[in-house]
């Protein structure tokens, strides 16, 4: 009788140990911010906690999170870990925090060309001299300085954030519309990469303009456009 009971024990063992195994592996996911959005492979699936159920044969899945004012990070949830929670922190989007972009009071100043027309009396010298000034004002080089062909273009100004890197530059060139004002255009780069990618190839446009550079359009209006 008490081989019969120490068998059944063993039986009942192996059975719930099995039965664990057979069970689906659960993990829960916890974001900061609470409320960032998750995406499980793709498709969005809750806001701030979600329970993931892995299948039989899924080894792990892609999980992304975002949120506004933070940068969007994706993470590899392993079937193998050994938590039943997770917590998946986002870091602020200091670049977005320190810049200007189309959507604030209409200040949609990068990757673009803006008119800047030379007032009444202005010679070419102190146009360009006005040019060179302000462009030194923002930049810490020229790279290109052609006054025959009204041309300036300055070398490229680099912001470092804790984990983006954000670069500027400024082109000015005349432009020869037969009228009797010749207005020269200004146009603001504005470019972004992860700090973690290093390489001018991995740059990639970016569509606002580093709080630093904004006041830049109305200075070239006032110092360069003024008359005398």
């Amino acid at each position: 009788m008490r081989e019969f009971y120490r068998l059944l024990c063993v039986f009942f063992l192996v059975a719930g140990v099995s039965l664990t195994a057979l069970a689906a592996k659960k993990i829960t996911i916890h974001t900061q911010p609470e409320n960032a959005t998750i995406s499980i492979d793709g498709a969005e699936v809750g806001n701030g906690t979600y329970t993931v159920k892995f299948e039989r044969k899924v080894d792990f899945y892609m999980v992304k999170v975002s949120a506004p004012g933070y940068l969007t990070k994706s993470f590899k949830l392993l079937k193998s870990n050994p938590n039943n929670s997770v917590l998946y922190k986002l870091s602020p989007d200091e670049a977005m925090q320190s810049s200007r972009g189309g959507e604030d009071s209409g200040l949609d100043m990068a990757n673009r060309w803006f008119d800047i027309i030379c007032g009444n009396g202005v010679s070419e010298d102190e146009v360009w001299k006005r040019l060179i000034s302000v462009s030194l004002n923002y930049f810490d080089n020229i790279e290109i300085r052609d006054k025959e062909a009204g041309w300036i273009r300055t070398g490229w100004k680099t912001t470092t954030f804790t984990e983006q890197v954000v670069r500027t530059q400024m082109e000015v060139r005349v432009s020869f519309n037969g009228g009797e004002e010749n207005p020269y255009r200004v146009k603001i780069t504005s470019e972004i990469r992860d700090k973690n990618r290093p390489g001018s190839q991995s740059y990639t446009k970016y569509d606002r303009v580093l709080n630093s550079f904004t006041p830049l359009i109305d200075e070239l209006q006032t110092s360069v456009a003024k008359g005398k």
